[in-house]
């Protein structure tokens, strides 16, 4: 599998009208520091989070969008989910043949994301008329479920950052690796630990949207990153050899790129930064 990271900001980073030191020292050293809103990508044809940047981000890294089969949405919240990409697959803008879309989310999710397409077009995507329109087709997903489609399988895990409107954790899995996605999340429940008992991670992408700092909201800082890498590792689930990327990076206690990652460095894992490849 190759993932490459379409954006590894939360909101955005720096912050678009923020004077902090780390968002006035990002606009200076520029490069990886400079982070699009979160998003990734595997192989050619796997999204997670259909954001407000992801058509930017495909086009910066040489990707096309129109080789996308599958999307896997974790939550609506506006930084992962842009309506307006949805509809722009309607015939009289996308005027040449695209692959079908499977969009899969929970199914909470799945109706906020029909009614905020239904606003502006004419197109419910949980109906066969609106599918067929966009050329799409929903795929409801529960925590702890599985799919298969392609080259891939898929296991949806529990998620507590919204409930109300339906978010999840995903771990995609094909050529006997394992990847854990797991952006916009607090501390994992035992639910979710449950779910991923199964596993030996390859690859583990996770919210680091705070750093040093003592708050964390419905997110995780550093402290509780690393207690959820440990907690993970005491249960086996974690690989010895597995690749650890801290993601959905905020100016919240998180400096300039080189900065942070040489922190991150300093105890066992990586930051990452728009525009990265991993090879598994």
């Amino acid at each position: 599998m190759k993932i490459t990271m379409l954006g590894t900001a939360a909101i955005g980073y720096p912050l678009a009208f923020c004077n902090c030191e780390n968002c006035k020292l990002a606009r200076i050293h520029k490069g990886k520091s400079i982070r699009k809103r979160a998003s990734i990508l595997i192989n050619d044809d796997l999204m997670i989070d259909l954001g407000p940047d992801s058509q930017t981000s495909m086009t910066m890294y040489d990707k096309d969008m129109g080789k996308v089969k599958y999307l896997l949405q974790t939550h609506i919240h506006i930084d992962h989910f842009d309506e307006g990409l949805i509809i722009s697959r309607i015939p009289y803008m996308a005027m040449k043949e695209h692959n079908r879309l499977e969009i899969f989310a929970h199914p909470k999710c799945l109706q906020i994301m029909s009614d905020r397409v239904s606003r502006y077009e004419n197109a419910d995507i949980l109906t066969m008329e609106g599918q067929n329109k966009l050329n799409v087709h929903s795929n409801s997903i529960l925590a702890g479920e599985k799919m298969e489609f392609g080259i891939y399988t898929i296991k949806a895990i529990e998620s507590m950052h919204d409930t109300i409107s339906g978010s999840l954790l995903y771990v995609i899995s094909s050529e006997n690796k394992n990847v854990l996605y797991a952006t916009d999340t607090p501390a994992l429940t035992e639910g979710a630990l449950e779910q991923l008992a199964e596993y030996k991670l390859d690859l583990v992408i996770m919210d680091h949207t705070f750093g040093n700092v003592d708050y964390s909201f419905s997110h995780l800082n550093e402290k509780m990153f690393l207690e959820q890498i440990n907690c993970m590792r005491d249960r086996k689930i974690i690989g010895d050899s597995a690749l650890i990327y801290g993601t959905h990076i905020s100016h919240d206690g998180m400096p300039y790129h080189e900065m942070a990652e040489s922190r991150a460095a300093s105890m066992g894992y990586h930051i990452a930064y728009d525009g990265l490849e991993i090879e598994l």
